[in-house]
Parts: C-alpha cells; sequence; structure tokens
C-alpha cells in the first residue's frame, strides 16, 4: 500500500511539461533572441524604419516578454518538479536582475551613455557563467559538464570584450547566443535518462521516474 502510495505521489509531481521540454524552449528562445539582438546590432536603424522603436527598446521588450512567457508556461503548465525546483528560482531572480538593468537603461535611469552601453548587455554573460556555474556543481544527475562547459565559455566570452571592447557589436551577442542556448540544449536531449534518485531530493533539477516503476533485471 505504501509502495502504491509513494508511486502515486512520485506520478503527480511528474504531471505536465517536464524540465528537458522547458530546457529546449529555453534553448530555443536564446538562440532566436540572441539572434535578433545581433542582427539589430549590426543594423542600427533598421528596427526603427520597420516599427518606428528604437533597436534597444525592441529587444530589451521581447526578451522581457519571451522571460515572462517562459516563466509563466513552466508555473501554469509545468510539472511539479518543476515549478519547486530551486535551481529554476535562482535562474528565475538571476535573469530578472539582468532585464531590470535593461529596463533601467532603456528607461534613461542611467545617464551616462557608456555605462548605459555597457549594462545593456555585460550583466548576460554574467549571469550565465554564475547560473551554469552553480547548476553545474549542484545539479545531479543532469548534463553537468555542458553546463560547467557554459560557465566556462560564458566567462571567456565577458573576458574577450573586456580585452577587446571595440569588437564587441560585431560579435559578442551572438556568442552569447551560442553559451545561452548550447548547455540546454544539450541537457534536454540527454535527458538525464539513467536518475533513479526519487522526486525532491536535494536539488533535483530534471524529470523523475515514478517510484516503483524501475523494471527488475
Amino acid at each position: 500500500m505504501m509502495d502504491t502510495d509513494a508511486a502515486q505521489t512520485d506520478e503527480a509531481m511528474r504531471d505536465g511539461l517536464g524540465i528537458d521540454s522547458l530546457l529546449a524552449l529555453g534553448g530555443v528562445f536564446g538562440l532566436l533572441g540572441w539572434g535578433l539582438t545581433q542582427l539589430l546590432a549590426n543594423r542600427p536603424g533598421f528596427a526603427l524604419d520597420a516599427v518606428g522603436v528604437e533597436g534597444t527598446v525592441v529587444v530589451v521588450g521581447l526578451w522581457a516578454a519571451a522571460t515572462v512567457a517562459l516563466v509563466g508556461l513552466g508555473l501554469l503548465a509545468g510539472a511539479r518538479t518543476v515549478r519547486y525546483s530551486p535551481l529554476l528560482w535562482l535562474w528565475v531572480v538571476l535573469v530578472a536582475a539582468a532585464l531590470a538593468l535593461d529596463v533601467a537603461v532603456v528607461y534613461g535611469v542611467v545617464s551616462s551613455p557608456e555605462l548605459a552601453r555597457t549594462l545593456l548587455w555585460t550583466p548576460w554573460p554574467v549571469v550565465l557563467a554564475l547560473g551554469y556555474l552553480v547548476t553545474g556543481v549542484v545539479a545531479t544527475h543532469r548534463a553537468r559538464a555542458a553546463y560547467l562547459v557554459g560557465s566556462l565559455a560564458a566567462g571567456l566570452v565577458l573576458l574577450a570584450a573586456v580585452l577587446f571592447p571595440p569588437t564587441v557589436p560585431g560579435w559578442a551577442f551572438a556568442a552569447t547566443g551560442v553559451v545561452h542556448a548550447v548547455p540546454l540544449l544539450v541537457d534536454a536531449r540527454l535527458g538525464g535518462g539513467t536518475d533513479e534518485q526519487p522526486v525532491g531530493t536535494g536539488y533535483e533539477f530534471r524529470d523523475v521516474p515514478a517510484a516503483g516503476t524501475e523494471e527488475e533485471p
């Protein structure tokens, strides 16, 4: 009876959109979002001509909309293993902080043009470096190596921007998109399929198999 109850509890925790689907969607958003950002950086007047709004406003608005959509999807349709993941909420806090800086720049809170340009992009590789480092360290039974490599790559992108600041508009957004997307897509593809840990163990960051459903050897 207790085994049946545990199996039903685990199954209920997994009912809804799983972490692998959410990671894949986040990776696709990253590729598309940073690709568009690079396009607008290379063609500064394109957004103004096309929609009558500065490119910076378009980019920040789209990133805010994508973030709200992803978080909303996780909250409304995600499994409880997704909604209750401390790591995912850490990512929400990090991304919200970077977005808040971008919104402050768009609204003219930052008076220095040089500082404004820095704050628009620099927080994002910092977020990726910190977020992927923490994820790679504590996310058991996931593609931890992909996250650790992603953290290192984000740090290298930031270092290259510091060493060669005049070149940043030509490559930094595309590079950030690759760093953003690849670890998520790799982990979504691998899916942590060998994990046999029960739901709710520590900082689990995956779709967990239902208790009592493992096949006998």
